[in-house]
């Protein structure tokens, strides 16, 4: 009963949290406003290590910084025969090279659309995929899981369709239009350029590799204590020629909760053709979410990558986290996590074999708080 009692209790919190403020609900319109601040206390660090010459280099880092902070406006007009029109548009603040990442004001979100509860949504625009959703271990700053390297998880021109008229079953496709720049207008690739007159060097746009188009599809499934997650993408490349460059991704994501704790395991496959170069990767992360008390939970996950480029080189990563979280008040929480990922690099030798060639580690912790309104 008590076990019960804490879960219901968690559940309306998590609810409270992500509930918007209504600033206009009149004549079949409803306008909310919702958005967070979001800080951490930071240090990191990150060493480089040749291990054939033990030659190592290190960076240090400790910050006070954004660390998500937005805010939206979420627009909703009900028409005829249970229809309706909604858009989306949110606006973050970490368009900058400073420190403390708070910087130029920008859309990070903006996207319209149609639908029913019937027929399902159709949305178009600057909006996530169906594989931003394909990983349930939890996480606030550090989150290990690499899915938007296997499947765009975002875009800047996105058409999506959601289907939810059954209980428990979301059905998603979308299509993502040719991107060269992210949501800040950086552009996506880019390759070194001529030495400033400082001797620095500088780097410009490269359209090679950028995204020309992309397709997925996805599905999630929730029935009792069982949560079940899986995302197919295609993504077309820019080569600059007629060559071809493309990629097929694969993310599944199972939990399973028993009481107050939560197993979970999170995985992902591409096969990536570049010309006659081929590239396989994978990864596999177990994870766990432990609710200790009715407002503070604990949480970590393991994660082992594995890429391969034949004939060429290879890297293993393994990476691990942790973190502790505890609600102050049903807009507030705070929270605790740390990082640790170590990634060794081999490069193809004359032999038929890989030679280990660099070793890298990063690791980061971390004092956070969320404030949502």
């Amino acid at each position: 009963m008590k076990k019960t009692l804490a879960a219901l209790i968690v559940s309306a919190v998590a609810a409270s949290a992500a509930n918007a403020a209504v600033v206009y609900n009149n004549e079949g319109t409803k306008v909310e406003l919702n958005g967070s601040l979001r800080l951490i206390l930071e240090k990191a660090n990150a060493k480089e290590t040749n291990p054939q010459t033990g030659v190592s280099t290190k960076t240090a880092n400790s910050a006070l910084r954004n660390a998500g902070s937005r805010f939206g406006i979420t627009v909703k007009h009900n028409l005829d025969n249970d229809f309706y029109a909604l858009g989306r548009l949110e606006f973050r603040f970490d368009d900058t090279e400073s420190r403390d990442q708070f910087g130029g004001l920008y859309a990070k979100r903006a996207y319209v659309g149609l639908g029913s509860k019937a027929t399902g949504d159709i949305t178009f625009g600057r909006q996530v995929t169906i594989a931003d959703d394909l990983s349930q271990t939890n996480d606030y700053e550090y989150g290990l899981i690499p899915k938007g390297k296997y499947i765009p998880t975002s875009g800047t021109g996105v058409v999506r369709y959601d289907y939810k008229g059954i209980e428990g079953l979301q059905l998603s496709a979308n299509y993502n239009f040719g991107q060269r720049h992210d949501e800040m207008g950086n552009p996506l690739k880019t390759k070194k350029g001529a030495l400033d007159v400082n001797g620095n060097q500088t780097y410009v746009a490269d359209p090679t590799g950028n995204i020309k188009n992309a397709y997925g599809l996805g599905a999630l499934y929730t029935a009792g204590d069982l949560d079940a997650r899986f995302a197919y993408g295609h993504t077309n490349y820019e080569t600059g020629s007629s060559a071809s460059h493309r990629k097929d991704g694969f993310l599944a994501s199972l939990g399973y909760t028993v009481n107050d704790f939560k197993l979970i395991g999170d995985f992902g496959y591409a096969h990536e053709k570049n010309g006659d170069a081929k590239l396989n990767k994978f990864y596999v992360s177990p994870g766990f979410e432990y609710q200790v008390l009715p407002t503070s939970k604990v949480y970590g996950n393991y994660l082992y990558e594995h890429v391969k480029v034949e004939d060429s080189n290879k890297a293993k990563t393994h990476g691990f986290l942790l973190g502790a979280d505890y609600k102050l008040h049903k807009q507030v929480v705070v929270f605790l996590e740390g990082k640790y990922v170590t990634v060794k690099k081999y490069t193809a030798n004359t032999n038929g074999g890989y030679t280990y060639s660099a070793k890298v580690n990063d690791k980061a912790i971390g004092v956070g708080m969320r404030v949502y309104f």
